[in-house]
C-alpha cells in the first residue's frame, strides 16, 4: 500500500532511522536526509532502495535544502509530509550567574 512520500531530515540514526523504518513498513516512499551517507545508505539497503532517495546534507544549508526538495520532487513527484528531526551537535549552552551584583539590590 502506497501512503505517499515522507521526508525525514536526521534520519541516519536514533528516532530518525526509526521513524523510517515505521514509514516504510506502512508503504511510505522516502527521502532519508543526513549528513552521514553511509549510514544513509545502509539505512536505504535495509528498507529496499528502490523507495528511498538518500540525500546528504547539512540542513542549515538552505541551497542544499532546496537541492534535496527538487530532487525529491523529481525523483517521487510529490511530497506529502516532512518530518523535521535533524539536530545540531556540539554542547549545549550554559547559562553563567553573574560573580558580583555590582551594586544591584
Amino acid at each position: 500500500m502506497h501512503h505517499g512520500v515522507l521526508l525525514i531530515t536526521g534520519a541516519s540514526s536514533g528516532i530518525g532511522a526509526a521513524t523510517a523504518r515505521a514509514a516504510s513498513r506502512e508503504g511510505y516512499k522516502l527521502v532519508l536526509a543526513a549528513r552521514s551517507k553511509d549510514k544513509l545508505n545502509a539505512l536505504a539497503q535495509e528498507l529496499g532502495p528502490e523507495n528511498v532517495l538518500v540525500c546528504e546534507l547539512d540542513v542549515a544549508n538552505f541551497e542544499q535544502q532546496q537541492a534535496m526538495v527538487e530532487h525529491a520532487l523529481e525523483t517521487f513527484g510529490r511530497l506529502d509530509a516532512i518530518f523535521a528531526n535533524a539536530g545540531r551537535g556540539g554542547s549545549p549552552a550554559v547559562l553563567v550567574a553573574p560573580t558580583t551584583t555590582h551594586g544591584v539590590r
